[in-house]
């Protein structure tokens, strides 16, 4: 705002400069002086005209006296009775008021003296001849000749006056001619030398500045206007340069930035890739890319130092450099490493920054750069540095989390398979093994053959039994959900038990929309396969079917539903522990386990729990009231 004022105050002071000259002053004066010039051509025209007025009509009645003159002469000799009319109208004409007019005109030259002669000689000489009874004929003809020469005066000086006059006018007219001429060729030189250069000088520059050249600059000197809008325009031009310029750096300084930016994002992408692509090993995929964050930050060797997360000091130490530790590691003394010093100055004087690796409250280790002293990283390095450790601190708690959640989940497993083997087959061969010392006893108190076949028998049909029960196991534990879902996997199992039993099965699965977790997609095939079993085993069923649906609370129910015998008792008898394990299994999940048995005969097995992202949903509601 400030620069903006500040160029218009310069903008406003150079426009109230004032001009020592003025076009448009001149071009006035000019045309002025070449109007009153030509007024005064016109003027002096009219009065050298209306001098030559009347002396057409003057010369007229000196030749119509010279005329009458001899007319005079003639009638004396030939009608002596009508002379006195010409004598009057000679008379007549002497006075005539044209010719007075001519001689008050031309008073300053001969033509008065000539007319007073002129007068003179008709009043004493020609007319006292033709007044009496006898005109003197020969001497009047004498007289007219004379007459006449003094009228051929005034005809002449007449003459002479108006050519003279005339040549007076040609020579006005001339000069008004080259006057006005003199003047427009002043004009046109003035106008061409001030204001038809300066035009095409800026004209020039105006294209200079219309193709982005700033270094033209007009040099004024002539005080008119366009003087003044040169040295504006100069001024603009220097201020367009001056500003181009600064556009030009801030550009730079904005490609560079995006630039920069770029490779960052690039980099952190990449990173974030390969990080991704092998999640459980993250200290390979972070040593692979130090040498991509030295390249792309431009900055100096990148090494990274990493905790065993459990406060037993370093485990890995890699540099951008080589698989090697850098230069400056103490791997077997970690309580001398020269980045725990308070400048942190290694012995090559080169400075090193850490960037602490952080998951929570727990230090995973430091992301480090050895740059030379004075010369810091600039704050887009920084911030590039920052992020990559807080990714290679998230990959690695990520990596951390997996491999705790990995052996809880092997932990789990190995405590399921316990307690199955326990519930079932170590039951069946505890009962096996007491049946065997009851045998023992048997023959060491000499029972029958009918007794010990009895007890032998008994052994057999548990051994039997606790070798099926071992393959249910086996086949238990080798259930798996493929990537498909949990339909195909029921599916399967339908086609299985369908095909091995005789027992018509059919499917109503209607969790398409339901989002169910691993864990549950598990137990509902368990659930389901444990049920199809029991019916198989014990319900004397011609059809079963299964049925997975959700209600309007969100609850997920399986049902398993058959038209055998129907269930006795809903608590397992001795030896057999299907009911048992769909109970746990129930459980497991947060549900309930519901065992009818219908009027109409079958069984109905329910087992009824929320999904976990009912469960979520509902915690972060109410946590959100």
């Amino acid at each position: 705002m400030t620069e903006n004022t500040t160029q218009s105050a310069d903008v406003t002071g150079t426009a109230d400069t004032k001009h020592r000259h003025s076009i448009v002053s001149r071009a006035i004066i000019a045309c002025a002086t070449i109007i009153c010039i030509t007024l005064l051509g016109i003027l002096g025209n009219s009065y050298v005209t209306n001098a030559l007025e009347g002396d057409a009509e003057a010369i007229n009645v000196a030749g119509s006296l010279r005329m009458q003159a001899w007319r005079l002469a003639a009638t004396a000799e030939a009608d002596p009775e009508g002379l006195q009319v010409y004598v009057e109208k000679m008379q007549t004409t002497l006075e005539s008021p044209s010719l007075r007019a001519a001689l008050e005109r031309h008073r300053d030259s001969a033509l008065p003296a000539l007319h007073t002669a002129v007068v003179d000689q008709w009043q004493r000489k020609m007319r006292p001849l033709l007044v009496g009874e006898a005109p003197q004929v020969q001497p009047l003809r004498e007289q007219a000749s004379v007459f006449v020469d003094l009228l051929n005066g005034i005809v002449a000086t007449l003459q002479r006056r108006s050519e003279h006059n005339l040549a007076l006018i040609q020579r006005v007219q001339l000069g008004t001619l080259l006057v006005i001429l003199l003047s427009t060729c002043v004009l046109i030189f003035d106008l061409r030398k001030h204001l038809a250069a300066p035009l095409r000088q800026l004209s020039a520059l105006a294209h200079q500045v219309s193709r982005g050249d700033f270094s033209g600059r007009i040099r004024p000197g002539s005080g008119t206007e366009l003087d003044l809008l040169a040295s504006t325009f100069n001024k603009m031009n220097e201020e367009l340069a001056g500003l181009y310029a600064d556009m030009e750096t801030k550009v730079k300084d904005k490609t560079a930035e995006l630039t920069h930016t770029n490779a960052a994002l690039h980099l952190l992408f990449e990173s974030a890739r390969m990080l991704y692509n092998q999640p459980e090993d993250p200290v390979r995929m972070m040593a692979r890319s130090l040498a991509a964050v030295r390249e792309a930050l431009g900055c100096g060797p990148v090494s990274l130092c990493l905790n065993n997360g459990a406060g037993g000091g370093n485990y890995a130490a890699v540099s951008s450099e080589g698989s090697e530790p850098p230069h400056y590691c103490k791997l077997s003394s970690c309580a001398e490493c020269p980045a725990d010093l308070k400048d942190s100055e290694l012995e090559c004087l080169d400075r090193l920054v850490s960037f602490e690796l952080h998951s929570g409250r727990t230090h995973l280790g430091s992301l480090r750069v050895e740059q030379v002293d004075g010369e810091p990283l600039k704050p887009w390095q920084e911030q590039v540095l920052i992020t990559l450790a807080d990714l290679y601190a998230a990959s690695m708690s990520l990596a951390n989390i997996g491999q705790q959640q990995a052996r809880l989940a092997l932990m789990e497993e190995r405590a399921v398979i316990a307690r199955e083997l326990h519930d079932s087959l170590a039951q069946a061969l505890s009962a096996q093994k007491l049946q065997l010392a009851r045998l023992k006893r048997q023959v060491e108190k000499g029972c029958g053959p009918s007794e010990l076949a009895e007890t032998h028998e008994q052994i057999e049909q548990g051994l039997a039994a606790a070798y099926r029960q071992l393959r249910e196991l086996l086949t238990t534990f080798r259930i798996q959900v493929n990537e498909p879902g949990l339909k195909p996997a029921l599916q399967a199992t339908v086609k299985e038990f369908s095909r091995n039993s005789g027992v018509e099965i059919a499917l109503d699965y209607q969790l398409d929309h339901c989002p169910l977790s691993p864990n549950e997609e598990i137990h509902c095939l368990q659930i389901a396969r444990e049920a199809l079993s029991n019916v198989i085993k014990h319900a004397q069923a011609d059809q079963c079917g299964i049925q997975l649906k959700q209600d309007g609370q969100g609850t997920v129910s399986v049902s398993v539903e058959d038209d055998g015998i129907g269930i006795a008792e809903t608590t397992s008898p001795e030896g057999h522990y299907g009911l048992s394990i769909l109970r746990e299994r129930a459980s497991s999940l947060g549900g309930t386990l519901n065992i009818l048995r219908k009027q109409t005969g079958g069984t109905r097995i329910t087992v009824n729990f929320p999904p976990d992202y009912r469960t979520v949903v509902l915690k972060e509601y109410v946590a959100h009231e």
